[in-house]
């Protein structure tokens, strides 16, 4: 019984770090142009973006927009939380 006690004691001063799953996320663009496009605007050109999935903490996938895409991307979504805000009530204090 000794044993199975200095064992647990043991495992409860060992860092939980140790156990956590270490993900790394390329933050690269997986199919870069060699060159860029002549006569192509700033608005045009592709940005690739790491977003986190929804309902996990360790897994996240890439999405790439032109810019255009992601400034109308971004407004839909202060739209969204706006909108959201302004239905939820408000929360009274006593």
């Amino acid at each position: 019984m000794p044993k199975f006690a200095l064992i647990t004691a043991a495992l409860l001063f060992i860092p939980s770090p140790i156990f956590a799953q270490i993900t790394f996320a390329d933050s690269s663009p997986t199919a870069a142009p060699a060159k860029p496009a002549k006569g192509k605007s700033d608005v045009d050109k592709v940005v690739c973006r790491t977003q986190d999935t929804l309902g996990s903490r360790l897994q996240a996938h890439q999405v790439c927009m032109t810019k255009s895409q992601w400034a109308a991307y971004e407004q839909q979504q202060r739209d969204e939380a706006s909108g959201l805000q302004a239905r939820t009530p408000a929360m009274s204090s006593r």
